[in-house]
């Protein structure tokens, strides 16, 4: 865990300061604004959960801007799902305004303009997911976002996102993080996909969601060395070329992915403590890759360092 703020700890000319740069380091670029920046007070931690992260909030009265300027700054694409825990939470996104209860949910795209905000004290518990990892079109997420109680995952959500708080901390620690982490991105996934498919006017098309699906089959099979696009379009019943049509209509480079998924975890075999003493060659074979001097090669290009030296460098 890392306490980002704290401001009981600090003078109190301190502490507006403190809380516009602690905010701005766990979030996205955004204008910080203090409903009282004489009496601000406030508590922020973090928790990484692999790719994914919790931020848990609470504070006297604030509003976050996020304006195009904002935007067109360099960042991460994020979708924010946030449980408002104490207070009531405002958002103005996407021609949509949303007023959050304590105990609901809300769901915030951080690559595009927003305002939120709290009066008074509030506190809220977010999960924080690359964009990149629901593998769903943008307008897809987008849309869900702003109704995401359409979907039947929404109380589930909930308590998914209540219970990852309750033990951040051990969680945090535990063997088996980086699959929770996958796990919570894999139940955004879901309700995403859930909401689109519970609105026959959505805009993103039917393919979108298949890619759900594919994008699972994958990982599930990343230790398996034929493991292809041929034998992923059985799996779906679906032909090659229809696998290509909904791999193109998605952005998504298949082949590319496949790569890009058993790099991945190879790296994070490699830093982990327990395959210390396993050969480069075994940690290769088990992420799919058939030849080891190929792989290190693919890592080298890809992390700009070998694997053993990515090792060394983890332990």
């Amino acid at each position: 865990m890392a306490l980002l703020l704290d401001t009981s700890v600090l003078e109190p000319d301190q502490r507006a300061d403190a809380f516009v740069d602690a905010m701005g380091r766990a979030s996205v670029p955004c204008a910080i604004h203090l409903e009282n920046p004489e009496r601000v007070s406030a508590r922020m931690n973090v928790w990484n959960l692999g790719a994914a992260s919790l931020f848990r909030s609470e504070s006297t009265g604030m509003r976050l801007t996020r304006t195009p300027r904002h935007v067109r700054s360099a960042s991460m694409p994020v979708l924010a799902i946030a449980l408002q825990e104490i207070g009531i939470g405002h958002l103005d996104q996407h021609d949509e305004q949303r007023r959050v209860p304590a105990g609901e949910l809300l769901m915030t795209d951080l690559t595009s303009t927003y305002d939120f905000s709290w009066p008074g004290t509030g506190a809220s518990q977010c999960l924080y997911v690359p964009m990149d990892r629901l593998g769903l079109p943008i307008d897809t997420v987008r849309d869900a976002a702003t109704r995401p109680h359409h979907s039947n995952l929404y109380p589930v959500m909930i308590a998914h996102v209540r219970e990852l708080f309750r033990s951040a901390a051990l969680l945090e620690t535990d063997p088996a993080a980086e699959q929770l982490g996958e796990a919570s991105i894999e139940l955004a996934r879901a309700l995403v996909a859930s909401i689109a498919h519970a609105n026959p006017d959505a805009s993103a098309p039917r393919s979108a969601l298949a890619m759900t699906s594919i994008r699972r089959y994958i990982r599930e099979h990343l230790h398996d060395p034929t493991l292809n696009p041929a034998r992923i379009a059985h799996a779906h019943n679906i032909s090659l070329r229809q696998l290509y049509k909904i791999c193109s209509d998605n952005g998504f480079r298949i082949e590319q992915w496949i790569i890009t998924q058993r790099l991945q975890k190879a790296r994070d075999e490699l830093a982990r403590p327990a395959t210390v003493d396993l050969p480069i060659a075994t940690v290769a074979h088990r992420a799919g890759f058939v030849d080891a001097g190929h792989f290190s090669r693919r890592f080298r290009q890809a992390y700009g360092l070998s694997p053993t030296r990515w090792r060394q460098l983890r332990d």
